[in-house]
């Protein structure tokens, strides 16, 4: 079964908007993200998943790790914390080392949250 989403995130300076799309085909997760200015998708390794009980009947935390891959090489890692459907927090970090933060941008959702309008 396939199973997408979407998720719109920015940097506090609205500098940088990336998109992630995630797709699980029977339990096989693929994803790429795209930022706003470009024309091409950077694929994306799955790395880890950890999840974690905050009990009460909330939907577990859940970290997700991604690799970066450009010209066949590992080139950078995204880490997102989620919780049921919303993202908590996008970070990208680079082989220098140098960390971008993000949050989930609401207002750049489309109607049914399938794509991200960058205003």
């Amino acid at each position: 079964m396939l199973d997408k989403f979407v998720g719109c995130f920015s940097s506090d300076s609205k500098k940088v908007n990336v998109k992630f799309v995630g797709v699980y085909d029977d339990s096989i997760p693929l994803s790429y993200v795209k930022y706003k200015n470009s024309q091409q998708f950077i694929p994306l390794l799955f790395s880890k998943k950890v999840e974690e009980d905050v009990g009460d009947g909330r939907p577990a935390e859940m970290t997700t790790t991604w690799l970066e891959v450009v010209d066949g090489k590992l080139s950078g890692q995204y880490t997102i914390l989620s919780q049921g459907a919303r993202f908590y927090s996008f970070s990208y970090k680079g082989k220098s080392g140098k960390i971008i933060t993000m949050n989930e941008n609401i207002d750049a959702y489309n109607d049914d949250r399938t794509d991200c309008i960058w205003k």
